[in-house]
């Protein structure tokens, strides 16, 4: 939920699941983030996600991603992540909004897997 909303609440969960993991296994969890992925994959046509533009947004939000990921644990790793990641789904928001970019924090997985399909 991290990767998708950017809430550090949500980090804050992690850390104490990670925690506890590591208290009852005895390793500590890999933690990754992986919000680039998320994105990347919220394009409704790929042809947009090869301008310059999303590119270059993209390219950023990938490089602050991979620092954070190499030291998870890096205060200062994790905030130039959120405020470059806020800024890259902002950006896209605000240029892409008539349905090319369908934002990855407006879907909870939770509630969509919990939402019956029905077949007509």
């Amino acid at each position: 939920m991290f990767s998708r909303t950017l809430d550090t609440r949500h980090w804050t969960n992690v850390i104490n699941i990670a925690k506890q993991l590591q208290k009852k296994t005895g390793k500590a969890p890999k933690l990754q983030i992986h919000t680039w992925e998320l994105i990347d994959k919220a394009f409704s046509f790929p042809r947009i996600r090869r301008y310059q533009f999303v590119n270059e947004n993209m390219d950023m939000l990938e490089h602050f991603q991979d620092n954070l990921n190499t030291n998870i644990s890096n205060s200062v790793h994790m905030d130039n992540f959120l405020r470059v990641a806020r800024t890259v789904r902002d950006n896209l928001n605000s240029k892409y909004h008539d349905g090319e970019f369908d934002d990855p924090k407006n879907h909870d997985l939770r509630e969509e897997s919990e939402t019956p399909k029905t077949w007509s």
